[in-house]
């Protein structure tokens, strides 16, 4: 029996595999937020997949309620980082199709529509962001805001500080990933890690 994970899909246009952060933006439910899993770095691309599958993210109607209060294995919040490196793309929810198997599929307008209907007469909860620096940080109007500046799949809005923080967000991740492939290595193979360097003998000046 297959077991249904929440927050996947794919695009229609693309057959690209994404990760839906936002099913659907504020004040515009015909768009959503989206990850290009395969365009992330191997070590970003493990805790994604990993928090998605998390007991915690499976139990949220979005998966930014979880990834606003997850971190990363470098230590940064990974909703924060996602936004910052500019992994989160504007798609429109009519192009996304969610695929909970491998045998499944709804498309995110249907799912949306269907979820609107069933919270039509729920009560309104409001969940606060707490204390925590790294919450009051991760502002999730302020995300959606800044993403949803510019059309879908482009950097329109976006000014060249904001792009060159992202380029500066994205080569730190790529450091990352460097370093862990590096202790990979010499952990495989030992003999490959550099020892300390040898002294230079001086040479005393003939008188």
């Amino acid at each position: 029996m297959s077991t249904n994970i929440k927050h996947v899909g794919v695009l229609s246009n693309t057959g690209k595999k994404v990760v839906v952060v936002f099913r659907e933006l504020p004040d515009d439910p015909s768009n959503c937020l989206v990850v290009d899993v395969d365009a992330l770095p191997d070590w970003m691309h493990d805790d994604i997949i990993n928090a998605v599958e998390e007991p915690g993210a499976q139990g949220t109607a979005n998966f930014y309620e979880y990834a606003e209060r997850k971190y990363m294995a470098d230590g940064t919040n990974m909703l924060q980082t996602l936004h910052s490196s500019g992994r989160l793309n504007k798609q429109p929810t009519n192009n996304v199709k969610m695929t909970p198997n491998n045998s499944d599929s709804v498309g995110l307008t249907e799912l949306n529509n269907l979820v609107r209907e069933n919270n039509a007469n729920a009560p309104v909860v409001t969940e606060p962001l707490g204390d925590s620096p790294a919450r009051k940080d991760t502002t999730i109007r302020n995300v959606v805001e800044d993403i949803a500046q510019g059309p879908a799949g482009t950097n329109e809005g976006l000014d060249d500080t904001a792009i060159a923080k992202s380029l500066l967000a994205q080569a730190k991740g790529f450091e990352v990933e460097a370093k862990n492939l590096k202790a990979q290595a010499y952990e495989m193979v030992p003999g490959l890690k550099p020892g300390p360097k040898k002294p230079v003998a001086k040479v005393k000046a003939e008188a």
